[in-house]
Order: C-alpha cells, then structure tokens, then sequence
C-alpha cells in the first residue's frame, strides 16, 4: 500500500487544479477498485480539504457511488424477483454489512430467478437463507 500512496501524491502533485477532488478519487478507483476510509482520510488531509467535502463529490458522481466499498450490492425488487419477507430480510442486512444494498425495480434477469448483482456480476437466489448466506460471506 505504501507504493500506492506514493503513486497517489505523484497523482496529486501532477493536477494542474490541487483541489480537484474528482480527479483524485477517480485515479483511486482506477487503482483500487474502491474507496478505502483511510485512502478517503489521506486525500482529505493531503489536499487540505474536509473529510465531507469528499463524501459529497462521492454522492454526486454515480461512478465513486458505485466505489465507496469494496462490494456495491444490487438486489431486484420487482415482481418476478421479489419473495415474500424479502424486504424484512434486506433491512436486517443493511445493518449488519458494511456495504451498500441498493433495491433496484429490475436488473434485465427475470427469466433467471430472484437477481442481485454484486460489483458488476449477476446472481441468482432460490431462498432467503440463500441470499443471506451469499451476502454475509462477501468480504
């Protein structure tokens, strides 16, 4: 990681705008694939710039969203995906993961059984103890 973070400076010492935080947190999910806390709070500290300011360039660009874990869970909620207890299920979830699950109408998988997708691959469920074991598992 040390090699990172001097690739990181490197990337920062080399912007023509220093405050260009989008730049900056994009060339981390290059890198990275994600976007670590402590990645987050050395760009904060680097640029000279509020941790927060960070989270709000993050929430505008639907890329770094997509970024800010390691594991961006996508999971279809629409009629021929959705179980019964689903929703239940998805709220006892949230709270105990450390990533995001966004509910989503559709994922285009319908003829494949209940979706979610996970970073960028799709996954089928039969039961909620499934889909359970599956996102607890992810690391």
């Amino acid at each position: 990681m040390k090699e990172f973070y001097q690739e990181l400076d490197n990337f920062i010492e080399n912007l023509e705008d220093k405050k260009n935080d989008y730049k900056v947190l994009s060339f981390v999910v290059d890198e990275l694939g994600y976007l670590p806390d402590e990645v987050l709070n050395y760009i904060a500290k680097k640029m000279d710039i509020f941790p927060f300011s960070l989270e709000s360039t993050i929430k505008f660009y639907p890329k770094l969203q997509k970024a800010r874990t390691k594991n961006y869970v996508q999971i279809c909620t629409g009629r021929n995906c959705i179980q019964p207890g689903l929703k239940e299920k998805l709220a006892e979830l949230k709270s105990e993961v450390d990533f995001p699950i966004e509910e989503r109408h559709c994922l285009g998988r319908c003829g494949k059984g209940s979706a979610l997708k996970i970073n960028e691959e799709y996954y089928s469920y039969k039961t909620l103890e499934e889909l359970e074991k599956l996102l607890l598992n992810l690391k």
